[in-house]
């Protein structure tokens, strides 16, 4: 009876989808995403094999929500970033930090919404719409700041933009440039200041 019972409170707590979603992105960040199934995190959760399957479906629907939970973050972020006070240069800094933060304490979870099985060869549909609404959070800023540009000269620049700030956080995630960074800065001012400048060039004439 006592193990019936225990199997029944497996396939019924409270919030088993977002232990779940926790358990997951806590795996994430010390092992990343390529090992993670989802036996191993019934496993870590404690319930039966079968009880996660009752919210994902298949490990690239765990993949999904799992990403999907970073981008629901990162847009948060992006909002209060955009509705603080401020100048449009001084909000899409905010927007540049914030992404180049999250790719620092979270770097294994970003690189599963941006580099993985789900954004190749193209994509997901579910993510796209995340990027999209990225996009759209910087160009609503530059447009504020730079209301008498077409939209191809408008999409250009954010091109740019992006192109920096995604830039920098990668190869920063991946070690690639600390080499370059001046010793007596921090990591933080470093990157703020190469925002900053990056800012600075999509909104120069």
């Amino acid at each position: 009876m006592t193990q019936l019972n225990n199997k029944q409170k497996s396939y019924h707590r409270d919030d088993l989808r977002g232990d779940l979603l926790r358990a997951g992105r806590a795996y994430i960040s010390e092992h990343g995403h390529h090992t993670l199934t989802v036996r191993t995190l019934a496993q870590t959760v404690g319930v039966s094999p079968g009880a996660p399957y009752h919210h994902f479906r298949d490990r690239r629907s765990l993949l999904l929500a799992l990403a999907r939970d970073g981008y629901e973050e990162l847009t948060q972020k992006a909002v209060a970033a955009a509705s603080s006070p401020g100048s449009p240069e001084q909000k899409l800094i905010a927007l540049a930090m914030n992404f180049v933060d999250f790719a620092m304490t979270s770097p294994q979870l970003l690189e599963l919404m941006y580099e993985s099985e789900l954004t190749s060869p193209s994509p997901d549909v579910t993510l796209l719409e995340y990027q999209n609404a990225g996009q759209s959070s910087l160009l609503a800023q530059l447009r504020s700041a730079r209301p008498g540009d077409n939209e191809d000269e408008a999409g250009v620049r954010v091109l740019a933009l992006w192109s920096s700030i995604y830039g920098f956080a990668s190869l920063r995630r991946k070690q690639m440039i600390q080499m370059f960074e001046p010793q007596h800065m921090g990591p933080e001012e470093v990157a703020r200041r190469t925002m900053t400048l990056a800012v600075h060039a999509a909104l120069e004439d």
